[in-house]
């Protein structure tokens, strides 16, 4: 049970994890979140021009889901399950955009960044 939740909290951490929020800060709206996520794949997966607008509108629907989701009176089990089912699905979105190289590219670079949120983690 403890391993799940802290890979949900994985899962949620990971949405937010390309703007790092100091706690000054606002938190960016879904778009700023989305603009900015497209811009990390744009770079690093080397988007094309015809990709970049398709990811962007994925990356800015499964922002609003989370927001929705965080602001909603769900559960933390099932906020937990809604995000694990929200990132499969947009897993699937993307990896229709993606190209192969490009999809196992960002499955490799999600996993690192995986092991540097629990290694962060399991220093506090």
């Amino acid at each position: 049970m403890k391993k799940c939740i802290v890979h949900g909290l994985l899962m949620i951490t990971m949405l937010f994890l390309f703007t790092r929020v100091q706690a000054q800060q606002t938190i960016p709206t879904a778009e700023e979140r989305s603009t900015k996520l497209t811009e990390w794949m744009k770079t690093n997966l080397h988007l094309t021009a015809e990709q970049v607008p398709k990811v962007h509108d994925i990356n800015l629907k499964y922002a609003k889901k989370t927001d929705d989701l965080m602001l909603g009176n769900h559960s933390k089990e099932d906020k937990m399950h809604i995000t694990k089912v929200n990132n499969q699905a947009k897993e699937g979105e993307l990896k229709m955009v993606f190209t192969e190289d490009q999809f196992k590219t960002y499955k490799a670079k999600k996993e690192e960044m995986k092991k540097e949120i629990q290694d962060e983690m399991k220093k506090q």
